[in-house]
């Protein structure tokens, strides 16, 4: 039976801001943005994105939290601004805020939903789908999401994307309720005035 998970602190997000920043910082170059962005079309050989991510993942990293840290630079990089055209890379993480370990996917989703950028249903049924997923259904069905979320300036704290897609083989369970908290506590918070 596996045990709950410890729970989150604001302090243990360091690691994850720092290994963020790093990936945004190798975003202003073509080439690492394009080499980071690489991986997602094979998460297992992401072999052109170690050159600019190995360096920054934990040695102790399991081959599934790995993943993650590859998976979610590879998310940003997608999302990035070009830089070819003379954007900047904004900073993934640019204020420490106490409240950001409580600004995870499912509060990204009750912001969408306030936006208007997902109906109500829709958001729910999305993360109802990610909550039952393993992390090869997180892997195929997380990208598209973020991708729209953000196409749509859906604000994603990414060290807490990282944080909790790096709990997932261990605790999945503990990691969706975490979403799904989130999402319920500020969709009733942003939806009360509509």
């Amino acid at each position: 039976m596996p045990s709950e998970s410890p729970p989150a602190q604001v302090d243990g997000l360091e690691p994850f801001r720092s290994y963020m920043s790093h990936v945004a910082e190798r975003c202003g170059s073509p080439q690492g943005r394009a080499a980071i962005r690489s991986a997602l079309v094979d998460l297992d050989r992401p072999y052109r994105a170690y050159e600019h991510l190995l360096s920054r993942i934990p040695v102790t990293a399991s081959r599934e939290s790995e993943r993650a840290y590859i998976l979610t630079a590879a998310m940003y990089a997608q999302q990035a601004p070009n830089p070819r055209l003379g954007a900047a890379a904004t900073p993934a993480e640019p204020q420490t805020d106490p409240d950001d370990r409580w600004r995870n996917l499912g509060w990204s989703l009750a912001r969408a939903v306030s936006a208007q950028v997902l109906r109500k249903e829709t958001a729910q049924d999305r993360l109802a789908l990610l909550a039952r997923q393993d992390f090869d259904g997180l892997v195929r069905d997380l990208p598209a999401l973020i991708a729209h979320l953000r196409s749509a300036n859906v604000p994603i704290t990414w060290p807490v994307l990282l944080r909790d897609l790096t709990r997932w083989d261990r605790w999945p369970t503990d990691t969706a309720r975490s979403w799904m908290r989130a999402y319920y506590q500020h969709t009733d918070d942003t939806t009360e005035g509509n």
